[in-house]
């Protein structure tokens, strides 16, 4: 963590555990006990933790609990559906699909999104170089042979860790804070506090469900779907695609936009360090966040979030591609 930072409220955990942080300490106690522990690290804070694992089950409580899938329930419906879509994955594209749903999860859908909302300094192309380097540590702490899950939520979260742009996480936050705007009128330390408590929450659970249904299927269970970013079995195709349109006018992908104003220029004046298209395409293979700060951004005005990833099996409208018909004798 990272000195001021801030001092959180306490975040249950389970029903008699608690756990509050304060800059780079962790303290852990039981709300009938005045007995507590400190931690300096998530390894300390995992290894306190465990102590209350036994006989924990999951209870969810609030007026709609009842309404809520169970674990069981939700992780059988993940892996489920990563076999009906994907089929047979190896290890390596499994890492690399549930890296993308972590970061989406614990990263992404966060305090950081409203951070890139509205008037913001943290533009899209920003954002797409940001999610893939989270991306890219989540998978670096991924395995089947072990994950820390309360290390990994930790490390995503960490205010200190360096960003493509260079600056911390605290640093994006601060950078992105206008008290005079109410979309970003919160305190990115006190946000800040708050994902670390959730991290810490979401990898205990995860550590918990892995007890109870074993490391490869919780990672198959967050391989339920394909967002389409960098490290989705999708991506390839992506690439691949958008590459070969913004070297032709006619594409297909360009049939919303080439009467748009700004797309001529935005066709013409391509970032000198991506004007060779072999060297764009390798990049966007190795990873956006290699990109520049410019060309991730033309990537973004391009549309390349937009890019068709159907795999054109049973043609395309999008695309032009004509539908597939049966045979008249079929």
């Amino acid at each position: 963590m990272t000195d001021n930072a801030g001092e959180c409220d306490d975040v249950v955990l389970w029903r008699d555990v608690y756990v509050s942080w304060d800059h780079d300490m962790y303290t852990v106690e039981e709300p009938d006990s005045s007995e507590y522990s400190e931690a300096y690290s998530a390894a300390e804070l995992r290894a306190i933790l465990d102590e209350y694992a036994d006989g924990y089950e999951y209870a969810p409580v609030g007026p709609d609990s009842h309404r809520w899938p169970k674990p069981e329930e939700l992780i059988t419906y993940g892996v489920q559906e990563c076999a009906k879509r994907f089929g047979h994955l190896d290890d390596d594209a499994l890492l690399w699909l549930a890296a993308t749903r972590i970061t989406l999860a614990v990263w992404r859908n966060t305090p950081v999104e409203n951070w890139h909302a509205g008037k913001s300094p943290l533009h899209d192309g920003t954002m797409m170089r940001i999610n893939t380097a989270t991306t890219r540590l989540v998978r670096s702490m991924l395995s089947f042979d072990h994950v820390d899950w309360i290390g990994l939520g930790l490390a995503i979260v960490n205010p200190s860790r360096v960003l493509p742009t260079g600056q911390s996480v605290l640093e994006l936050g601060l950078a992105c804070h206008n008290p005079d705007d109410p979309a970003h009128e919160a305190d990115p330390r006190e946000e800040l506090a708050e994902m670390t408590q959730d991290a810490i929450a979401w990898g205990r659970a995860y550590c918990l469900r892995e007890k109870t249904f074993g490391l490869r299927t919780l990672i198959q269970y967050f391989c339920a779907s394909d967002n389409g970013w960098f490290g989705t079995p999708s991506w390839g195709r992506i690439v691949d695609r958008f590459t070969t349109a913004v070297d032709d006018r006619e594409n297909a992908h360009w049939h919303v936009h080439r009467d748009k104003p700004w797309f001529d220029e935005w066709f013409t004046n391509r970032p000198v360090d991506i004007a060779d298209t072999t060297e764009l395409r390798r990049l966007l293979h190795a990873g956006p966040d290699l990109l520049s700060e410019e060309a991730a951004e033309w990537c973004v005005d391009g549309a390349i979030g937009y890019v068709c990833r159907d795999d054109h099996a049973s043609g395309c409208l999008q695309c032009g591609i004509p539908l597939a018909t049966e045979s008249p004798n079929e």
